[in-house]
């Protein structure tokens, strides 16, 4: 068992340095309104790239729609719509989510980002598409979308500005690829966890979602992900939430857990120029009891130029009917 006298606060003091040489991102960001049901504003989407890749960022209004959070998102990305997957003669009628290339299932997730290479759009970089004009089609599925009278309901949802054609609504945005990328810059690192069911805290002040506590610490932030059955969940991977607070936050990736009964795999994926120098994580059958994190069992280091991906597989079943847990942190650069 772990010990939960060690001196988290000295952990988080060393953590505290400067990262190596990342790209930034090119140009400006678009971004389009996420309307689910044609009337219920519920977020966003953003889009923008780097010299490499193209991220497109869906984000719920968690202000204006607590309750909301993403099922499925589905993402088309290409140069001529006439290539869009659509229903009926000729591709007339409305899109295909289903067959777009892009999908994934966030798990109730209120923030997701795909990562797209240009490689897989057939382009080289963002030099060599630079001005190009890129349709975008991003379809979520939304949970508890909460309408005037307060009564939450699952809808559909389409984000950008131009209408699509054919016999059923739907939206898309066209963004122009940017190429004005910028030197490499050097960035900051904090401490990072991925977004978990449960907090450390026993204050109010420091729980404003008021989430289970496991009552391992009176103010100190961070989450454990509590797994009642097998499946997979992603959650986004937050630095810097002083007090549990997202909004305070920086959101640098995201971290997926997939548990299969017997094993559970824990990945982390970092957005854009965001790496981790350092990974510890925790997993098991019983909750965790420090918030330490050189005490989770699993530690990782990756050096001065960190990484924007990692992953390990635990074996772990549950024996006490109470589902498994999670504890993701990391030394995040961004």
């Amino acid at each position: 068992m772990m010990n939960k006298n060690i001196l988290y606060s000295l952990f988080c003091a060393i953590s505290m340095f400067f990262a190596s040489n990342a790209f930034a991102m090119c140009g400006t960001s678009t971004t389009w309104d996420l309307f689910a049901g044609q009337t219920a504003l519920v977020g966003s989407v953003e889009v923008t790239n780097d010299m490499d890749n193209l991220y497109v960022t869906y984000s719920i209004d968690t202000v204006n729609q607590p309750h909301a959070s993403f099922g499925t998102l589905h993402l088309w990305v290409g140069s001529d719509l006439l290539n869009l997957p659509r229903s009926g003669q000729n591709n007339s009628g409305a899109p295909i989510q289903g067959h777009f290339p892009f999908n994934v299932d966030t798990g109730g997730a209120t923030s997701y980002t795909y990562t797209i290479a240009f490689s897989e759009l057939s382009i080289l970089n963002a030099t060599a598409a630079c001005g190009l004009p890129l349709y975008v089609v991003a379809h979520a599925e939304v949970n508890g979308v909460m309408d005037d009278a307060g009564n939450l309901s699952g809808e559909t949802a389409y984000a950008g500005d131009h209408e699509g054609d054919g016999n059923r609504w739907w939206f898309y945005g066209i963004y122009t690829v940017q190429c004005e990328c910028g030197e490499p810059t050097i960035t900051s690192c904090e401490t990072a966890y991925g977004k978990g069911n449960h907090v450390w805290t026993t204050m109010r002040r420091s729980n404003p979602e008021s989430l289970p506590s496991l009552e391992l610490t009176r103010n100190r932030w961070g989450w454990a992900v509590n797994m009642s059955e097998p499946g997979i969940v992603v959650n986004p991977l937050y630095a810097g939430a002083g007090l549990n607070r997202i909004n305070n936050a920086s959101l640098v990736g995201d971290v997926s857990i997939n548990w299969t009964g017997t094993e559970v795999t824990v990945t982390y994926s970092l957005y854009g120029a965001n790496m981790i120098r350092e990974a510890h994580i925790y997993a098991g059958d019983m909750p965790p009891d420090s918030i330490a994190p050189g005490q989770y069992g699993s530690t990782a280091y990756f050096g001065e130029d960190g990484t924007t991906s990692y992953s390990e597989t635990f074996n772990v079943t549950d024996t006490d009917g109470d589902g498994i847990w999670v504890v993701a942190h990391s030394v995040a650069c961004y």
